[in-house]
């Protein structure tokens, strides 16, 4: 029975997609980046597991990831651990105060998402100088919109197949 269980199901596609996004932050995001400006999937799918499943679980799911990520920058591991739970808590806790209807305002918090995760890695790993204003400004907000488009298409993309299923 426990094979079939839909927790042990969770278990297995939260593992799956925890691989997914190591593999791709690790060896593909260079491959998807323009002009420097890099993809932050593991943000974007932060944010469709805190908006969908709640704070729990998008703390759990941004601890992983987190922990799975800093594994390749041990100077600071439990770093991006601590802020990516943070962001999923926020992201969760923001689930029933919103209106998140739209797959544009679910972006808006794909972009904020990014830029928070990205000023508090800063200001956690360097502190407030001329160079964390500069890299957030000429890195930071041209990848939290990259990422807010893309997250805006897959948040479509997931609705049109949500409503095809409701609508046979």
């Amino acid at each position: 029975m426990f094979w079939g269980s839909a927790v042990f199901s969770k278990v297995l596609h939260a593992i799956f997609l925890l691989f997914i996004l190591v593999v791709f932050q690790s060896f593909f995001s260079e491959v998807v980046a323009i002009k420097g400006i890099r993809l932050d999937l593991a943000i974007l799918v932060l944010v469709y597991i805190g908006l969908t499943e709640g704070p729990a679980q998008g703390v759990i799911f941004g601890f992983l990831i987190g922990l799975l990520l800093d594994i390749f920058t041990p100077q600071r591991l439990g770093l991006g651990a601590l802020i990516k739970s943070l962001v999923g808590f926020t992201v969760g806790d923001f689930k029933d105060k919103l209106f998140l209807e739209s797959s544009y305002s679910k972006g808006a918090i794909v972009f904020l998402s990014v830029l928070l995760n990205d000023l508090l890695y800063h200001l956690f790993s360097g502190g407030v100088t001329l160079f964390t204003f500069h890299t957030i400004l000429y890195y930071s907000l041209p990848s939290a919109i990259y990422t807010s488009v893309v997250g805006i298409l897959f948040f479509v993309i997931i609705e049109k197949k949500f409503s095809f299923r409701m609508n046979p």
